[in-house]
């Protein structure tokens, strides 16, 4: 993954690896860095090299760091495969349930350990019983024993990716008790966690606040400070046409639009259309129209340029759909 190193990039970074460097050694609990960070602005990079810059700038401390993805879904992976493309070796980065299922008993330093909160914090409800076995008391070591023998020899840094989900909800609290972790990271562009809510630990310096400020990213290009939307559908109307077709088309002009301007500046990047759909029948009914209208275009799941992600249904080619010069259209 290529580090564009904006200067608000570098800024945060080396604001972010002076203010948890002054956390760590504190005696105190709870100790909080709060990183809000536009949509769209690079968080994830940017947390990134913070770590690699906090684990050089400290080459005393011995640390290693908890990256936990709280949204549903699969963003656990996406975080895994971005700081492996990141970090190209050093430092390592595992999943917490391919790792830790009583073959280890301590995360090593330096190590990055990925975690799918939602796998980890459920129990049962009439025993009250972990689900998960990598949680769960056994013959083999769990993960809370592992947390335990880590905290023997070295600092645990939290991450907590996109915060404002649940951040706060009784068994998210439960197990950052378990965690127990010498600085907790929060990283969202709407952090629950406000400089109000958190001002005595900001005075007393038990806490920090990290903010990038939306204008700076919208000056280095990285977002844009309007959208337009539905451009250029006047030139479509057409009284035989249904709404629907009318955005399709609109949208496929645009993509094709895009994908000229992109070769005339010699570039291979291939624009990526997006069209969601609303879930139940309604969405299947869209389902069928949108796919037969693409079909007419020659764009199908067959020959790789149509790509669909939904609940029930995931095409093999969403591997490579990061990729600016994916097939996929």
């Amino acid at each position: 993954m290529k580090f564009l190193n904006r200067e608000y990039q570098a800024n945060a970074i080396n604001k972010l690896v002076t203010d948890v460097s002054t956390l760590l050694p504190l005696d105190a609990s709870n100790k909080v860095c709060v990183f809000q960070s536009p949509t769209g602005s690079g968080k994830t990079v940017m947390v990134a090299k913070f770590i690699e810059n906090l684990i050089k700038d400290n080459p005393s401390e011995d640390l290693c760091f908890l990256w936990v993805s709280i949204g549903k879904g699969e963003l656990h992976k996406q975080s895994k495969a971005s700081l492996d493309s990141i970090f190209q070796g050093f430092p390592k980065v595992n999943f917490l349930e391919q790792e830790f299922f009583g073959s280890r008993n301590a995360i090593d330093q330096n190590e990055v350990i990925v975690v799918n909160w939602e796998k980890i914090r459920n129990k049962e409800r009439g025993t009250g019983l972990w689900k998960n076995k990598v949680m769960r008391e056994g013959e083999t070591i769990n993960f809370i024993e592992v947390l335990e023998q880590t905290k023997f020899t070295r600092k645990i840094i939290l991450i907590i990716d996109e915060s404002h989900y649940g951040s706060d909800a009784e068994r998210t609290n439960e197990l950052r008790q378990i965690i127990n972790a010498d600085v907790t990271l929060e990283m969202s562009a709407t952090p629950k966690i406000t400089p109000q809510s958190i001002a005595e630990q900001l005075i007393d310096g038990s806490a920090k606040y990290v903010k990038v400020d939306p204008k700076d990213v919208i000056e280095a290009g990285m977002i844009k400070k309007e959208l337009i939307i539905n451009d250029g559908l006047g030139e479509l109307s057409d009284d035989e046409k249904s709404s629907q077709d009318i955005i399709l088309e609109s949208a496929y002009n645009k993509r094709i639009e895009l994908k000229n301007k992109y070769s005339e500046q010699g570039s291979k990047v291939n624009p990526l259309c997006l069209i969601q759909l609303p879930n139940a029948e309604a969405g299947e009914a869209k389902r069928e129209v949108i796919e037969q209208f693409l079909s007419d275009q020659g764009i199908t799941e067959d020959n790789g340029k149509l790509a669909i992600w939904l609940s029930d249904d995931k095409s093999d080619t969403l591997n490579d759909i990061a990729s600016t010069e994916s097939e996929v259209e």
